[in-house]
């Protein structure tokens, strides 16, 4: 192999090499699919996962839904968050922890994080804070844990609910315990990209059994949870999950430990290698942080240790290399839905130097990388060495457009194309 980066038409460090295919499925999920169907109408799988999951994650109760959006949307109303409220959001997050709080009719109140864990600054969550603050929530991004401490103690001294929002942090601990068994409720995830998945799906965890009850019956068309089935006393709607979806998960949730293991085992040889090298700085993990779920790998960028090397530039020399980019989140400010005036939603938001700061110089690696083990993961440092070396010459390559597929698209587009084929086509 030369030494040549292979977007200098080298031979790229993963030539011939495959990452792990996601989501993962084995038998397991096909016998679990299978007793479902078998049951009939008989099947209990919804209740036995809900439980179980809560357990994995240190809470008293779960409550299975039908995704990550509708259990914060269910959160909410269960804390008696409505119009005229305010919710502090951290500003780097997926929309929905925004459009949760729009849908209860709510003021999200956008807010900056801290640039070494990329969740949400308790700091500038305290300033935040007004007469009108109903609840925070708090993103455990990228599977790394918020400062619970400062958070818990934040909201508590005020009589705020903490939601946390887990989409990307099961089986994270804080020290040790669940991440999501803190605040008033956890929301989690079980989307096609997060580490647990039966396609689509989301659970709520608490430990406070009348907000299990309000929860429980929004997402059950007002019905009580000891009630008769025609009888709906407020309004609701039906956010329950099925019970082919709770059978996969169950077999999801048994998997996840070993998964776990091997991705927190090869994001540390990856932290250590990253640090040798220079200029690329990963996410911080608190150390109060027991356990870390690693949902993917960001990775902070500096152009200046590269040649000037663009942060698109790098993206598209590591994609050439075989390795698998993501999509950087933006920040919620940068969406169009908060970008109209006239149209929009109404939110508040104040300074952002941090999100704004990190959204331009972080790259997102995917979490397949991880879970190829230690030795696979470290194709990544070894891609960026040699990327470094020659960095002024990628850079000058970089900045041209490159052909692909008969038709001239830039390096930084061909990049994204190939995150585009690892995501849409999962198993390729």
């Amino acid at each position: 192999m030369t030494s040549r980066p292979a977007i200098l038409r080298g031979t790229p460090i993963r030539d011939g090499k495959s990452w792990p295919s996601w989501p993962a499925w084995d038998e397991a999920e096909r016998d679990a699919l299978a007793r479902v169907v078998d049951s009939g109408a008989k099947s209990s799988e919804v209740e036995i996962f809900q439980s179980e999951f809560a357990e994995h994650q240190d809470a008293a109760y779960g409550l299975a839904l039908t995704n990550g959006t509708h259990t914060l949307e269910a959160a909410l109303v269960a804390c008696g968050v409505g119009e005229g409220d305010e919710v502090v959001v951290p500003a780097l997050t997926f929309v929905a922890t925004a459009t949760a709080v729009l849908a209860v009719g709510a003021v999200p109140v956008i807010v900056d994080i801290d640039p070494e864990t990329l969740c949400v600054d308790p700091a500038a969550v305290e300033v935040a804070l007004g007469s009108r603050t109903a609840a925070v929530i708090a993103v455990h991004l990228a599977g790394t844990s918020c400062d619970l401490d400062a958070l818990t103690a934040l909201c508590g001294d005020r009589g705020i609910h903490l939601i946390e929002d887990c989409a990307h942090a099961h089986g994270t601990r804080w020290r040790d315990r669940g991440v999501g068994s803190y605040g008033s409720f956890g929301s989690f995830s079980f989307q096609a990209s997060k580490l647990m998945t039966a396609g689509e799906g989301g659970a709520l965890i608490t430990s406070d059994d009348e907000l299990l009850a309000r929860a429980w019956s929004y997402a059950n068309c007002g019905r009580r949870i000891d009630g008769r089935w025609y009888e709906h006393h407020t309004f609701g709607t039906n956010f329950r999950m099925t019970e082919l979806q709770a059978a996969v998960l169950r077999a999801q949730l048994r998997r996840l430990p070993q998964q776990q293991r091997v991705r927190e085992v090869a994001g540390e040889a990856l932290d250590r290698a990253l640090e040798e090298i220079g200029g690329v700085t990963p996410q911080r993990g608190d150390e109060r942080v027991t356990s870390r779920a690693r949902f993917s790998y960001p990775v902070r960028y500096d152009p200046a240790e590269f040649c000037g090397l663009s942060l698109e530039g790098f993206e598209a020399a590591l994609a050439h290399e075989g390795v698998l980019i993501g999509y950087a989140l933006p920040s919620l400010t940068e969406l169009d839905l908060f970008r109209r005036p006239d149209s929009g939603p109404s939110f508040r938001t104040n300074e952002l130097p941090m999100t704004k700061r990190t959204v331009a110089t972080t790259l997102w690696i995917d979490q397949r990388v991880l879970l190829a083990g230690a030795e696979e993961a470290l194709d990544v440092a070894r891609s960026i060495s040699r990327i470094k070396r020659q960095a002024r010459a990628v850079a000058l390559r970089t900045s041209k457009p490159v052909k692909l597929g008969g038709r001239l698209l830039s390096s930084a587009r061909r990049a994204r194309s190939r995150w585009h084929q690892a995501v849409l086509q999962p198993n390729s």
